[in-house]
């Protein structure tokens, strides 16, 4: 699903499977008019709570109904920019100079509860243009297929990288019809295989000019005719993002965000000097959320603290931020960052100021609320994009 908020745009990714699943991408415009990640004690009671809880029912909406599903803030109104058949399962995107939209979709992820077929090779990157200019996409080109598991995409100068674990593709177009007719390997060991979510990802490019990534301690650049590889300090899980300075900032699925506040490649330069100050500088200040649907499928929910009256409480999923940075919305929002937490159905908006002295304050920008909530249960967003319009998209 990709929903956009006037002047906002964004594009989201529908995760649950089995009886319908649709994606679509929206568009949100502003209108004037780490215990988790520990496993569970051997021996821990895992009680079955959600059998207290009145769940509503879940049903599978159309994209036009699912958009009715959503509350925003006010002054902001959701669109949808692409939706199915056009996209499946995506999880990541960019858009090019001409506005349109690269999609990386990672259709083979859980076709079931155990994860069997998996290693598929059914992922694919689409390209997705608007031919009418009402602001919804309306034509799709396979740039490539079958992909394992593709995870993270940039348009580079001649060409597109693609990650598809544990090799980062260089992926041409030599004749103009938007499918790649050559691939080559840039980096054999650009990310591990393994848990989809401690997998690199991210190609995010620096003011700097390198490439930064999530879950990762490599940044890469071309120089010289080839590309190099660079260390730099490990950040983040799902999700990567810069502000207007280049500050960095990335979260983990229990902790919202954080951010480097100096370049952190200085930090590791030499490694008998230990201090980490500056980097990985917490950006919350509590962990609550507040959703607007009883949440009881979400990772260890028999837990006390997880749940609010069948609500998530507490943030269990976060990932793929983005620091808002374009010219739509109000200039106090200039780099605002918005959190997705798929396992509450639901967005938060933090507001980031500054002390003279330079040190940041980040809270929610709302009281005991969120910017965009959803009652359905599908509405899964995972990744957020800063749109060429000024607007946020999601990815569901």
């Amino acid at each position: 699903l990709s929903v956009s908020v006037a002047p906002i745009m964004l594009s989201a990714r529908l995760a649950m499977r089995g009886i319908v699943s649709f994606s679509i991408i929206v568009l949100l415009a502003v209108g004037f008019a780490a215990r988790a990640q520990r496993g569970d004690r051997n021996g821990q009671k895992q009680p079955e709570v959600w059998r207290t809880m009145d769940v509503p029912p879940a049903p599978a909406l159309t994209p036009t109904q699912a958009l009715k599903s959503f509350k925003l803030a006010p002054g902001f109104r959701i669109e949808i920019a692409a939706a199915d058949p056009l996209i499946h399962d995506p999880v990541a995107m960019a858009f090019d100079a001409d506005g349109r939209m690269w999609v990386v979709e990672m259709r083979a992820f859980m076709p079931n509860v155990d994860g069997t077929g998996e290693d598929a090779r059914t992922g694919r990157v689409g390209v997705l243009e608007d031919t009418n200019g009402d602001g919804r996409m309306d034509k799709r080109t396979d740039f490539l297929t079958g992909l394992q598991m593709p995870r993270a995409i940039a348009l580079v100068k001649g060409g597109v990288l693609v990650a598809e674990p544990p090799t980062l593709w260089f992926c041409e177009d030599t004749d103009g019809d938007l499918k790649a007719d050559k691939k080559t390997a840039v980096l054999k060991n650009y990310a591990r295989q393994g848990p989809v979510e401690h997998t690199e990802n991210g190609l995010m490019l620096g003011l700097d000019n390198w490439f930064y990534n999530a879950k990762s301690s490599k940044r890469l650049r071309f120089m010289g005719g080839k590309w190099v590889v660079r260390s730099t300090r490990a950040r983040g899980q799902w999700g990567i993002t810069q502000d207007n300075f280049g500050r960095i900032y990335f979260n983990n699925n229990s902790n919202p965000l954080y951010a480097d506040l100096i370049p952190g490649h200085y930090t590791v330069r030499n490694p008998f000097y230990s201090s980490r100050h500056g980097v990985n500088v917490s950006m919350w200040k509590d962990h609550n959320v507040w959703t607007s649907r009883v949440n009881p499928g979400i990772n260890r929910g028999y837990q006390k603290p997880m749940l609010r009256e069948g609500h998530l409480a507490r943030w269990t999923a976060a990932c793929g931020p983005v620091i808002y940075r374009g010219d739509q919305y109000p200039a106090a929002m200039v780099g605002d960052a918005f959190i997705p937490e798929p396992s509450g159905n639901m967005i938060r908006r933090q507001r980031i100021t500054w002390k003279e002295n330079g040190t940041p304050v980040a809270q929610n920008a709302y009281d005991k609320a969120e910017w965009l909530t959803s009652t359905d249960e599908r509405f899964r967003p995972v990744n957020m994009v800063n749109g060429p319009d000024g607007c946020l998209y999601i990815v569901d």
